[in-house]
């Protein structure tokens, strides 16, 4: 049966579509922010060129005591697609990515689900990208960076238009289940929890999702009050969801695995137009840059 998907605050909505062909762009080796506290009059003078924080105005300095670091999540996402037919050509980007995030129960279930997920370093970042230069047909975009708020999910848009999809996942207890869903579109909805212990970490939570729109409107209730937002039926695919912990310097690629390739499963369905002619592969990276900006109370 299908439910209703509701949260406490809306999810800003990113249309994740591919882009022009050729080279992966440059923006992805500048330089990484210091994970270092930084003063709000600092931030406040950093030049335009760097990622946007938002601060409040420079006030005089105080002791250490007297003031509090807030932490301010920028992500940016790069969209690749890659030609089905060059999975293979592309393999030995995983040469340069972590596998082993998860215990091995998180990593079987994904599997049988068609994700497949790796982290990477930003040092090993050229390798990976002179794999997917070489590779023919290779298309990408790379959306700007964007602020995402703690309890203010992010949904990445996979689908140019709505579409009629049968969706099958596998469970836990290794059951497969599927359902129909006509005229809807799926997304990823990302979201990140902070470790208070270790500030300089970063936990990621993908959760694929797919959403029918429905006629009108719905309010919620957000930290500044209540707020419109498009009303849909949907469903959320813990089968095939995961969390990441991200150090400094490292990023996050989701992707599709072999099983991709079975008819409906979710990992295919979301990140393999498998059954379109035009057949293409998302690889979609994601990197969460933490800012440190000392407040006062």
């Amino acid at each position: 049966m299908r439910r209703r998907v509701g949260a406490a605050v809306p999810a800003t909505l990113l249309a994740l579509l591919a882009g022009c062909n050729g080279n992966l762009p440059a923006w992805w080796n500048q330089t990484w922010p210091s994970a270092a506290p930084r003063r709000a009059a600092d931030a406040a003078a950093a030049p335009a060129a760097e990622v946007p924080v938002l601060v409040r105005a420079a006030e005089p300095e105080r002791s250490s005591a007297d003031r509090r670091v807030a932490l301010d999540v920028v992500l940016t996402v790069l969209h690749v697609q890659v030609p089905g037919e060059r999975r293979a050509q592309v393999g030995p980007i995983w040469n340069h990515l972590r596998e082993d995030v998860f215990d091995s129960e998180t990593a079987l279930r994904l599997r049988k689900n068609g994700v497949r997920v790796g982290v990477g370093k930003v040092q090993w970042w050229d390798a990976i990208q002179a794999t997917l230069d070489v590779t023919e047909g290779v298309r990408s975009l790379a959306l700007d960076p964007v602020r995402l708020p703690p309890g203010f999910p992010l949904a990445l848009e996979l689908d140019q238009r709505p579409r009629e999809q049968t969706l099958f996942y596998v469970a836990d207890d290794g059951i497969l289940t599927g359902e129909t869903w006509p005229h809807s579109r799926n997304v990823l909805r990302i979201s990140h929890e902070l470790n208070r212990l270790h500030p300089e970490r970063l936990r990621l939570l993908v959760v694929p999702e797919v959403r029918q729109r429905l006629d009108g409107w719905r309010w919620v209730r957000t930290g500044s009050g209540l707020a419109q937002v498009p009303d849909y039926h949907g469903r959320t695919f813990a089968a095939a969801a995961f969390a990441v912990d991200l150090e400094p310097g490292e990023f996050l690629l989701v992707a599709p695995n072999s099983a991709a390739d079975t008819y409906g499963i979710v990992g295919g369905a979301f990140l393999s137009n498998a059954q379109d002619p035009d057949k293409h592969d998302s690889y979609v990276f994601l990197r969460a840059d933490v800012n440190h900006v000392a407040l006062r109370p």
